[in-house]
């Protein structure tokens, strides 16, 4: 008899009334694990793993069965494994039988079975294998699955061992791109057809335009029109600022409407979708595009939209290579990226990055991706627009025109059994729901939503429609972030900040040496601005029993709040003052970014 199936008279499968008097499980638990067997096609055994840990289940097993069977952790006693026994039966067998042979002699076997009560899948291994089984373990699904998956890891693993052997060059197969080098950029150029007419010469000032964005790191450039003049601007470090080499090239030229409309014309004539130029003509409406400089792996996505006084465009520079993220140099703080690892290496489950725009999510997710994406998993992402290349991960973009959006691509990727899941965004209900889902059938999914903070996150959640209980069940953790500036090195000096800044400190018990506290003072390395350089301010929610159980009372974000700092997390504000206190940025970055996070 199987004591985890569901009994049609009683929703509760047998095992809950042993769960329930022997304290694994409490009563609050029930309905929740109730409503995710009626909503959802997972197994009994898999929703009980998201209550209870994989040892309280096996014993709980152990104890219905009158402890008559042993329990074995197949994971832990993989070395132990004999693979050729496991390979007596195929995947599928296994699988369907719920059944998995561990170790064998001339005429018996060992076995490990989800049900050792199950006489059909008994006999269907002793009359294929011709041999007697002499002794049965109890185990779990997910761990046959899971043990499966890594002896298939390991065979990955050594084939790309071995081929890297083999290679001449000692390269890695499974390599990252180059990234776009300093002689890349001295050398880059739009490129396309020759131009003609009034467009004659005026390409290298497009080029030093864009080049120099590339040389001082800019994430935007923007090219306006002004009453008497064109002004272009760079973000850089999430500030806008002017540069005197390229003002100084645009007022050899000019520096009038004429200039800035053949700029603009020069721009579009290379940019598109598709293959396709925007249209030179059409000045009354917005245009998208992008130019891909395939030399240098440069992707440019470009924005027109007609103001009062002309055509205003902004270009996002998107280096396609993933080689730069690294989640440890970020600024997460050592307490807070120690816990981060651990919920980055959980088997599945759901993460939200959590931040307004040009907060850091892509790249936090993309860092997390560099640390996940391996050889031996599956990766699929998609995303609008692609914005970096993953190596060996299957990269889609959403195209509306083709019905092929975040909740179809969902549906696709489900089938092509993917071990990590990459959602650009959360916008609905419907690729909440389906992002949820897949986290809930053992699929890490990673997603970013736009909410203030890691709190707000689950209100977010809600507020778009998604019941309660698929969150508890299916959220690891959210994380809230903003990026600040960093302090120049090379202009800082001793600064004494407000009394605000002090009482700060003192209210969240944070601890600074007043002669430590800094300030850029503006030099050429940081054209003036006492800044080079941004770094991230995190706060995490863990989901923990406490946290899930106040969501499910449908508790406040204030409640929220005031019970995960209690419970140990550190929120943006307190991340930010401690990067203060560390010599990293100053007061202004912290009111700047964080002013409201404190406010609860």
């Amino acid at each position: 008899m199987n004591f985890f199936l569901r009994s049609k008279k009683n929703k509760k499968p047998p095992i809950f009334d042993l769960l329930l008097s022997g304290g694994f499980l409490k009563k609050s638990q029930i309905k929740e694990i109730e409503w995710l067997m009626e909503n959802t096609e997972l197994e009994v055994e898999d929703i009980l793993f998201r209550f209870i840990g994989r040892d309280k289940v096996l014993l709980a097993k152990a104890m219905l069965f009158d402890n008559k069977y042993q329990t074995i952790d197949i994971l832990e006693k993989i070395d132990l494994i004999d693979e050729g026994t496991v390979n007596l039966l195929t995947r599928d067998q296994m699988l369907k039988n719920k059944i998995i042979c561990i170790n064998r002699n001339e005429e018996q076997l060992v076995v490990a079975m989800v049900d050792p009560a199950d006489e059909s899948a008994f006999k269907f291994v002793e009359d294929l294998t011709g041999k007697t089984i002499k002794e049965q373990y109890i185990t779990l699904m997910d761990d046959i699955r899971q043990l499966l998956k890594e002896l298939d890891d390991r065979k990955i693993r050594e084939k790309i061992r071995q081929e890297k052997e083999e290679n001449d060059n000692g390269e890695e197969v499974y390599g990252k791109p180059p990234g776009v080098g300093v002689m890349s950029i001295e050398e880059f150029t739009l490129g396309g057809d020759e131009l003609t007419g009034e467009f004659v010469g005026m390409r290298p000032i497009v080029d030093a335009i864009i080049k120099q964005g590339l040389l001082r790191g800019a994430s935007d450039i923007h090219i306006e029109p002004t009453r008497k003049e064109m002004l272009i601007r760079y973000r850089i470090d999430g500030v806008l600022i002017t540069d005197d080499k390229i003002d100084k090239i645009l007022e050899q030229h000019g520096k009038n409407k004429k200039l800035h409309d053949t700029i603009v014309n020069i721009i579009k004539n290379r940019s598109g979708e598709s293959g396709k130029t925007m249209r030179l003509d059409e000045t009354g409406k917005a245009q998208d595009g992008r130019i891909y400089i395939p030399e240098v792996d440069l992707d440019l996505r470009v924005s027109v939209v007609p103001t009062i006084l002309g055509e205003s465009v902004v270009i996002r520079i998107h280096y396609r290579e993933i080689g730069q993220f690294t989640l440890n140099r970020l600024g997460f703080e050592p307490r807070v990226f120690k816990k981060f690892q651990k919920v980055i290496e959980q088997p599945y489950g759901i993460i939200f990055i959590a931040g307004p725009t040009g907060s850091g999510k892509t790249t936090t997710i993309y860092s997390i991706l560099q640390i996940l994406n391996n050889p031996s998993k599956k990766t699929m992402t998609i995303e609008d627009p692609v914005e970096y290349s993953i190596p060996g991960a299957n990269q889609a973009q959403i195209n509306p025109a083709k019905d092929f959006g975040f909740d179809a691509a969902l549906r696709s990727f489900l089938r092509h059994d993917p071990d990590i899941i990459m959602v650009g965004e959360i916008r609905d209900v419907t690729t909440a729901k389906m992002a949820m889902e897949a986290a809930l059938t053992g699929h890490i999914v990673l997603s970013s939503v736009h909410a203030n903070n890691a709190v707000s996150t689950v209100m977010r959640l809600k507020d778009l429609g998604v019941d309660t209980r698929l969150i508890t069940a299916t959220c690891i953790a959210t994380l809230g972030q903003r990026l600040v500036r960093r302090v120049c090195q090379a202009c800082k000096r001793p600064y004494m900040f407000s009394t605000k800044l002090y009482n700060a400190f003192d209210t969240y018990n944070i601890k600074y040496n007043p002669r430590k506290l800094v300030k850029g003072a503006g030099c050429k390395e940081c054209n003036q601005t006492g800044y080079h350089g941004r770094i991230g301010v995190f706060e995490m929610l863990p989901m923990t029993y406490d946290v899930k159980e106040l969501i499910l009372r449908d508790g406040t974000e204030e409640e929220l709040f005031e019970l995960a700092r209690k419970s140990g997390m550190q929120s943006l504000l307190e991340d930010a003052l401690t990067k203060v206190a560390h010599s990293i940025t100053t007061e202004e970055e912290v009111w700047r970014v964080t002013l409201l996070e404190g406010a609860y």
